[in-house]
């Protein structure tokens, strides 16, 4: 299956798809070359169908072809990742704690 197109709205800091009746969207914060994906949602209507995992994939494939780094602090998206190992070069790395 082919990766949807998605488009970055940065004054709404979000990223959008667009689907059947309306649009499924991430919303983010950029600092740096990270970013913190913070939310992600689609039509009630058309939630268990896999749009949030296209969702995931195109934004992982977006911040890939970018030299992005994704910090996934929404729930949704960290699972995502975790499920699939093959973007693990997409993802910031872990903050080093101090002693």
């Amino acid at each position: 299956m082919a990766t949807p197109m998605i488009r970055d709205e940065p004054r709404q800091n979000r990223f959008v798809m667009e689907v059947e009746g309306g649009e499924a969207f991430a919303t983010y914060r950029r600092i740096d070359n990270s970013i913190v994906v913070s939310h992600t949602e689609v039509p009630h209507s058309l939630r268990g169908r896999g749009i949030g995992s296209q969702l995931a994939e195109a934004l992982f494939d977006h911040a890939r072809q970018h030299d992005l780094r994704i910090v996934p602090a929404c729930s949704f998206v960290a699972d995502w990742a975790r499920r699939h190992p093959e973007y693990r070069d997409v993802l910031a790395p872990p903050p080093e704690r101090s002693r």
